[in-house]
C-alpha cells in the first residue's frame, strides 16, 4: 500500500511538472533565438522599418520599402537544426551631407527599449539598434544622399512560406508612379508593390514600375521645391504625401512611389 502511494505520488508530481512545462512554452517568451522562427521575426522586422520611417522628416525624406531577402539559404541554427535568415531594406534618399543628422533623428524617433546607437566619424556615420525578438537593425549611407536600413532576422527555423502581404487599392496606390510613366510616355514592363503594417496602425507601402530611358523628361516637370535628392543617376522628390524616386536598375528606369505610416 505504501508503495502504492508512493507511485502515485511521483506520477502525480510528474503531470504537476510537464504541466508547468507546457504551459512555459506556452506562455514564456523566448529566451534565445533558436526557440523562434523566421514567422516569428517578421512583424518584428516590419515594425522595426516601420518605426524608422515613421521618425523620418517627411518633407525631407523620400523612402523606398523593400521585400523580404533570403541572405542565407543554409545556416546552423543549432549543431542538429538547419535554418535559414531573412533581412529587409528601407532606402532612404536625403539631402548630400545631412545623412548624420537624419540618423539622429531617428534614433531619437524609437522607443528607448530599441537600444539606438548612432555612431559618428571622419568618413561616415552609422547606426544600431535592437528590436527586440532578436531582431538586429543596421543603418549607415551607401553613398551620399542614400541611407540603407536593414531588420535581419538572424538564423532562425522557417516553417511556413514567407510572402507578403499587398495593399488594398494598389491601383489607387500606382497613382504618382503612373504620373511619371504618362509623362514619359512609357509603358511599366512591370509593377511590384511591397507593404508593411505600421506599429500606430495603417500600412507603408511601395509602389514600382519598371520601364525604358532615363526619366529626363519627368525631372522638367518636377518644382525645384520639391525635390530632395538630385544626382545623375538618382532622383528623389515628395509629391502630396508620396515621395517619388527615380533609379537605375540594369539598363531599366526603376520609378517607386512610397506612403504611410
Amino acid at each position: 500500500m505504501k508503495r502504492r502511494w508512493i507511485v502515485t505520488g511521483v506520477v502525480a508530481w510528474a503531470v504537476v511538472v510537464a504541466g508547468f512545462a507546457l504551459y512555459s512554452y506556452s506562455n514564456d517568451p523566448p529566451t534565445a533565438r533558436e526557440q523562434t522562427t523566421i514567422a516569428d521575426a517578421l512583424p518584428t522586422v516590419d515594425g522595426a522599418l516601420g518605426r524608422i520611417y515613421a521618425a523620418l522628416d517627411p518633407a525631407a525624406s523620400v523612402g523606398v520599402l523593400g521585400g523580404y531577402r533570403r541572405t542565407e539559404a543554409s545556416c546552423r541554427v543549432t549543431s542538429a537544426r538547419e535554418g535559414t535568415r531573412f533581412d529587409r531594406d528601407l532606402i532612404v534618399y536625403v539631402a548630400p551631407g545631412s545623412e548624420g543628422a537624419v540618423l539622429d533623428r531617428v534614433k531619437a524617433g524609437l522607443p528607448t527599449s530599441f537600444k539606438a546607437n548612432v555612431g559618428h566619424n571622419a568618413d561616415a556615420s552609422f547606426f544600431t539598434a535592437d528590436a527586440g525578438n532578436f531582431v538586429a537593425v543596421r543603418g549607415s549611407a551607401t553613398e551620399p544622399g542614400v541611407l540603407r536600413f536593414s531588420a535581419d532576422t538572424g538564423c532562425r527555423v522557417q516553417d511556413a512560406a514567407v510572402t507578403e502581404a499587398t495593399p488594398q487599392s494598389e491601383a489607387a496606390n500606382r497613382a504618382p508612379v503612373q504620373g511619371v510613366l504618362d509623362t514619359l510616355g512609357k509603358p511599366a514592363t512591370q509593377w511590384r508593390t511591397h507593404r508593411l503594417t505600421c506599429p500606430a496602425g495603417g500600412a507603408l507601402w511601395t509602389v514600382e514600375a519598371v520601364t525604358s530611358g532615363d526619366g529626363a523628361a519627368a525631372r522638367a516637370t518636377v518644382p525645384a521645391a520639391s525635390v530632395v535628392l538630385d544626382k545623375p543617376k538618382l532622383y528623389a522628390y515628395r509629391s502630396g504625401t508620396a515621395g517619388v524616386a527615380l533609379r537605375p536598375e540594369g539598363d531599366s528606369l526603376v520609378v517607386s512611389s512610397t506612403a504611410g505610416c
